[in-house]
This record gives C-alpha cells, sequence and structure tokens, in this order.
C-alpha cells in the first residue's frame, strides 16, 4: 500500500537531510577551531571527514561525484574569477599566461608518467587523472594566509594569472579524457581541435551570457535579487557548455571577466547595478568559495576510508609515497618555470625595484622559489579525482592519490609559506602602500572635481579604472578603492535606500 512505503521514503530522504545540514553546521566551529588551533583550515576539515565516516550511528550516505561536479564546481571557478579584470591578463601575457600554458601543458603528461612509473601496472587513464590534479594549482593560502606573505605585486599577479589558465587547461583535458574513457579514444589531432574549439567558442558563449546578465541586472531590484540574477551565471554557463560540449571552466571564467569589466562603465562611471547590490555581492561570492571550499574537504576526507578499503594489493605506504614524490615533482616543475617567468620583463623589473629599496640582492632563484611554494594543490582536484568515470581502472586508488597529494602539498606549503617568504627577503608592503597613497589623493581629486568638472563618485571610479588600465594600481587595490566608493555612494543615498534587502512583504 502507498501508506505503508511512506515512511522509508520520508526516512530515506531525512538521512540526506541530516548529513547535509551535519555538514553546513560543521564548517564555521571548525573554522574557528583551525584558527585557535593554528593549523591548517584544510588539514582539519579533511580529519573532521574521516572522523565522520568512521564514528558509529552516523548517516551511511553517499554523494554523487556528478552532483559534486554539477552544483560545486562552476560557483568556486566563478567567485575565483570575479575578483580579477581583464587587465590582469593584459599585464601578464609572458610571466602569467604563456608560462601557465607551458606549465600545465608540461605538467600533466610528466605526472602522469611518473604515476606510471610509481605504480607498475596503472593504466593511462588515472595517471591522466593525476597529472591534471597535479597541474590544478591554487594560491588561495598565499593570498589569505595570516599575517599575508607580501611580494611585488608583479609575482602575485603572474601568480593569480597562471592559476587561472591551469583551471582552463587542466578541465579541459579531463573533459576529453573522460569522454576517450566513456567513448573510442579519438586521434591526437581531433583531440586537440575539439579542444581548442571547446575553449575558443566557450570563451565567446561565456562572455555573452556575462554581458547579457549584466544588462539584465540593472532591471533587477532590490539588491538580494541582483545577486540571485548573478547566481544563475555560472549554473546557466555549465548547463550551456555541458550541452553543446564547451569548455566549462572557459565559459565561466569568461562570463565571470565579463560581469566584472563591464560593471562600471569606464568613460562615464555609472555603474549597472545598485551600490548595495556590488557591496552585498563581493562579500556573497567570498562566503560560497569559503562554503563550498570547505565542504570538500569534508566530504573528500569522508570519502577516503571507502576507497582505502578498495585498494586491496595497493599498500598504504606506496600510494603515500607515490603521492609525495608527485608533490616534490611538481613542485619542481613549478620552480623551473617560475625561473624562467622571474626572467621577463616585468618580474625581473619589480625584483630589481625592490633590491633598490632593500639595499640587498634578490636572486631569480630566491623569487622563483617563492612562487613555486605559494602554489599548492587546488581543492578543485579533490573534484576532479571524485567525478572520475566508474568505468575507469583504479579509480579508487587515484582518488587516494590524489587526495593525499593536495593534503600533503597544503600542510606543508601553508605552514611554511610565510616563513618562506619573509626569508627570502621578498616582502614589498611600501608597494601596496604607494598604490593606495596613488588610489586615494586620484579618488580625493576627482570627488572635488579638480579631475572632472563634474565630480562624485561616477567621477572617483572613472579615474580608478583609469588608473588600472594604466597598470599605476593592481586589481586589489582596485577592489578596495571601488568598494570605499561604494559605501560612501550608499551612505549618500540616505538612511532608506541604505537599509539592505528588501521591506518585508505586505500581508
Amino acid at each position: 500500500m502507498p501508506g505503508s512505503r511512506s515512511p522509508q521514503r520520508f526516512s530515506s530522504a531525512m538521512s540526506m537531510l541530516e548529513f547535509a545540514a551535519l555538514v553546513l553546521a560543521a564548517i564555521g566551529p571548525l573554522l574557528v577551531l583551525a584558527k585557535l588551533l593554528h593549523i591548517p583550515t584544510p588539514l582539519l576539515l579533511f580529519a573532521a571527514g574521516i572522523a565522520a565516516a568512521l564514528s558509529p550511528g552516523m548517516p551511511n550516505t553517499r554523494v554523487d561525484p556528478q552532483f559534486l561536479m554539477a552544483l560545486f564546481l562552476p560557483p568556486i571557478i566563478y567567485a575565483a574569477a570575479l575578483r580579477v579584470s581583464i587587465h590582469l591578463f593584459r599585464f601578464t601575457i609572458g610571466a602569467g599566461v604563456v608560462i601557465g600554458l607551458a606549465l600545465t601543458g608540461a605538467t600533466i603528461p610528466v605526472v602522469a608518467i611518473a604515476a606510471r612509473w610509481l605504480l607498475p601496472g596503472l593504466d593511462w587513464a588515472p595517471a591522466l587523472l593525476l597529472g591534471v590534479v597535479g597541474a590544478l594549482v591554487d594560491t588561495r593560502l598565499f593570498h589569505e594566509a595570516e599575517g599575508r606573505p607580501r611580494v611585488p605585486r608583479a609575482i602575485a599577479d603572474a601568480l593569480k594569472v597562471r592559476e587561472i589558465v591551469a583551471r582552463v587547461v587542466s578541465l579541459g583535458v579531463l573533459a576529453v579524457l573522460v569522454e576517450a574513457v566513456a567513448t573510442e579514444a579519438p586521434t591526437p589531432p581531433a583531440a586537440a581541435g575539439a579542444f581548442a574549439w571547446a575553449l575558443a567558442a566557450g570563451a565567446a558563449v561565456g562572455w555573452i551570457m556575462g554581458g547579457a546578465t549584466r544588462r539584465l541586472r540593472a532591471y533587477a531590484k532590490p539588491a538580494p535579487v541582483e545577486i540571485a540574477v548573478s547566481l544563475a551565471l555560472p549554473y546557466l554557463c555549465a548547463l550551456l557548455a555541458q550541452a553543446i560540449s564547451l569548455s566549462l571552466s572557459a565559459t565561466i571564467i569568461a562570463a565571470a571577466l565579463a560581469m566584472s569589466s563591464g560593471e562600471v562603465d569606464r568613460r562615464t562611471g555609472t555603474t549597472q547595478s545598485s551600490s548595495e547590490a556590488r557591496i552585498s555581492d563581493t562579500t556573497f561570492w567570498e562566503e560560497v568559495s569559503l562554503l563550498l571550499s570547505a565542504a570538500l574537504f569534508l566530504l573528500a576526507g569522508r570519502a577516503l576510508p571507502e576507497a582505502l578499503g578498495a585498494l586491496e594489493d595497493w599498500p598504504i605506504w606506496r600510494t603515500a609515497g607515490t603521492a609525495a614524490a608527485l608533490v616534490m615533482l611538481t613542485i619542481t616543475l613549478q620552480f623551473a618555470f617560475s625561473y624562467l617567468a622571474a626572467c621577463l620583463p616585468a618580474p625581473a623589473r619589480a625584483l630589481q625595484d625592490r633590491e633598490e629599496e632593500a639595499g640587498q640582492k634578490v636572486t631569480r632563484l630566491t623569487a622563483a622559489g617563492v612562487m613555486a611554494w605559494a602554489c599548492t594543490p587546488s581543492i578543485i582536484g579533490i573534484i576532479v579525482a571524485l567525478s572520475a568515470p566508474p568505468g575507469m581502472e583504479d579509480r579508487g586508488l587515484a582518488l587516494i592519490v590524489a587526495a593525499f597529494l593536495i593534503l600533503g602539498a597544503v600542510l606543508v606549503q601553508g605552514l611554511t609559506l610565510p616563513a618562506a617568504v619573509r626569508a627570502a627577503s621578498l616582502g614589498d608592503e611600501a608597494e601596496e602602500k604607494h598604490e593606495q597613497d596613488i588610489a586615494g589623493q586620484v579618488a580625493s581629486r576627482a570627488a572635488e572635481g579638480k579631475v572632472d568638472v563634474q565630480g562624485g563618485h561616477d567621477a572617483v571610479r572613472r579615474a580608478l579604472l583609469q588608473l588600472r588600465e594604466d597598470n599605476h594600481i593592481g586589481d586589489e587595490t582596485l577592489q578596495k578603492m571601488m568598494r570605499e566608493t561604494d559605501l560612501s555612494a550608499r551612505a549618500a543615498e540616505g538612511p532608506a535606500a541604505a537599509m539592505p534587502g528588501a521591506g518585508p512583504p505586505n500581508p
């Protein structure tokens, strides 16, 4: 009878809901605990996931990896790209874009070959999967570390662009790999052509969708509705990219760049969304990125015991040793290409300026070491490993090695990065202060009408954008000053207009 089956359905649904609620409820306290204990947050989250999997009485709920790909990956990629401007790529063509392409293109096959040598009998598909995991880098620990390490902006910008390029190329290779596992492997020319088309078409489609969404936000009021419109964008990009075989990462990143670059009219300084929405939007996406990344580490830890049980003939010491060797290999590759980047004009000039300021020599080898140590394997690698096709041989082995690789690198590099930067004498707080002083002076003059006859907040935004276009300030300083301008504009609108969100609904 229908009534006799409803309690079973209700119990199953409650198990999934309880599991989701448990993950969300645990993130905040664990983040605080990691800060109090002064240990890397990913490590504590991963350990909590393992503890949840081994604890009796916990819901025996398995999360579909494709669910993680569809729900978590689009907003994580979008949130990271939303914090940069198109000018970042203009000024880092060599040290960021070209070096990033070369590094990613070298890391994937080199790590795959090393994995097959270290794990005899490993198939090419899981080996290439580990190559993708090794090529995906993240600079989050570098930018968000307590007592944040300072380096010249030319180096920090190159690292950020390298991170974005690695995501575009690596996830594109992943798509080709998944298709090869599911169907017949394409020939190299066909795979290269499909890959290039997916990137180019994805970037074009993403730019169009980002521009259309930006215009749609101009008609969406109040601020929560504007943010809801922006939340839809990465998911729409992902759905469209999957439907017509485009690069998911290229589509989402292009959409984010279109949103950020066109939000303020560079000729007039006017914005297409309200000041309140712009302020809230920044905070919202930072929170989304934090929560989803933390949830991924928890879920990865929870999946580890099950994956370990499926290893059979592969001892734990062998997998952990392989992961350690792959970490050293990826750092070595990062160092080699970082040295090439340090020889290019912009980083070399920044190092020379640092030498003149500090009165001591800063070698390119030192700069390359810091750049390599600042790039840790990305949490997106966990999604990549979890989403491996069920038909892939040694899938569990690839997941274990990938988890050890990411956690080992985060643990070692995360704990030593600030000290390494300080020891290298690359700290450059004076550069950031100089940029903020320039931006503050130009903003004050623009507000008073000394730069533009009209003056006001629009003139300030236009002046700040001009400073960024001329590379006098970086993206970080631009964002800080734009936020201060938005806060000032919101306060000038009066108490009623400055109230967050919409009013309560009428009964």
